[in-house]
């Protein structure tokens, strides 16, 4: 747009010292302004190629024929400054043959100017040297802002890749510092899992001996007080065992709740998706569950892909797992063929033990042929039998 707003000034000046020389508006003078428009859309909307040529050169030659169409010269000229050995002309074998093309292009508009010169008087215009001059001048100027406007499209365009290239940074660096945090946030969940687990190991491995000590102890100093016939300090000792029992029972409690805290969900599942010769693509909706939920899908999976592994020749398998608002859902899909429960761990034990952990957990396990392949489904409530 902003070519053609100069194009459309050096055009109104070009007619205007026309008709101001010349007196009268001469058809040579209204094709000029006719082709001088078609030679500024043309470069324009073709971005100078092969057509915008074309008119350029036409032009020129046309002008030597016809001086009166010297006068719209500096329209050409914006144009002709636009055009370069990389563009159209790339296609051309010989580099040589291309810039000799390309230089013949952009300096056409001087020869109708060379002619005016040496013709001072042709077909009755009487030319004057001051008018060539000017001529020469506005044509110098249409030729300069060209060169102009071609170097501030330069200038854009580096401008626009620059900006690409700094978006582009910015979102890598965006991409390393999200992956960065989720790496951080995992060493976190991980050390804070691991020091569950070790609390939990620790508590039962010293004060759950010891406390197992306590019950056993007062439990035979009961007998031997009730054998002595003291019946008060075997009622003391059997109040002793029901405290320390309790005591006991909280301990247990406590530990399993540290154990099934520290079970790392995603972990384990994505240990158990792991098989030799297998493709597995895992798709993970369920951030966190009961770690009793957790060990039936982890040793649901290692045993499926162990199926896959002996008795198909799939190649890919796909491990979905979904939260739902009632129950957790797991399904692994082969693309193998399908095969029979038999073959499946001496007569489907393996499918067998899958169908027991679902149950144990209240819910349900389905293994079969599906769409061409073998599926394991298997569905648990989330109730409190689930989570416990």
């Amino acid at each position: 747009m902003r070519r053609l707003i100069f194009q459309g000034l050096l055009m109104v000046m070009g007619v205007v010292l026309g008709i101001a020389v010349i007196g009268d508006v001469p058809r040579q003078l209204v094709y000029a302004v006719v082709l001088a428009i078609c030679c500024a859309a043309v470069g324009e909307y073709t971005r100078f190629g092969i057509a915008a040529i074309a008119v350029i050169v036409s032009f020129s030659l046309g002008a030597v024929w016809y001086p009166g169409m010297c006068w719209l010269l500096p329209v050409v000229a914006v144009d002709a400054a636009a055009i370069r050995d990389d563009g159209p002309l790339r296609r051309m074998a010989r580099s040589g043959m291309r810039k000799c093309v390309t230089l013949c292009v952009r300096w056409s508009w001087t020869i109708p100017l060379a002619g005016l010169a040496i013709r001072k008087n042709t077909a009755g215009l009487a030319w004057d040297r001051e008018w060539i001059a000017v001529l020469a001048m506005l044509a110098m100027l249409g030729f300069g802002i060209g060169l102009q406007l071609v170097r501030f499209d330069d200038l854009s365009l580096q401008a626009k890749r620059l900006q690409d290239t700094r978006r582009n940074q910015i979102r890598q660096l965006r991409n390393r510092l999200s992956e960065s945090e989720e790496d951080r946030a995992a060493s976190v969940r991980s050390a804070i899992l691991s020091e569950r687990t070790r609390i939990a190991r620790e508590i039962h491995d010293n004060v759950g001996h010891l406390l197992t000590r306590a019950i056993m102890q007062s439990e035979a100093s009961q007998v031997v007080a009730r054998i002595s016939g003291q019946d008060a300090a075997a009622r003391g000792f059997e109040d002793i065992h029901a405290t320390v029992n309790e005591a006991m029972t909280m301990v247990r409690r406590s530990v399993h709740d540290l154990k099934d805290r520290g079970t790392d969900f995603t972990a384990q599942i994505g240990a158990a998706s792991q098989a030799m010769g297998l493709e597995v693509v895992l798709d993970n909706a369920i951030d966190d569950a009961p770690a009793a939920v957790a060990r039936c899908f982890a040793t649901t999976i290692r045993e499926a892909l162990n199926n896959t592994v002996r008795h198909s020749d799939a190649k890919t398998v796909h491990v979905t797992l979904r939260d739902m608002p009632a129950l957790w859902q797991l399904v692994v899909q082969d693309d193998g063929h399908a095969i029979s429960t038999e073959s499946h761990d001496d007569g489907g034990i393996g499918l067998a033990d899958i169908e027991e952990r679902a149950r144990a957990l209240g819910g349900s396990a389905v293994c079969g042929p599906y769409h061409g392949g073998w599926r394991v489904f298997v569905s648990v409530p989330k109730s409190k039998e689930a989570s416990s």
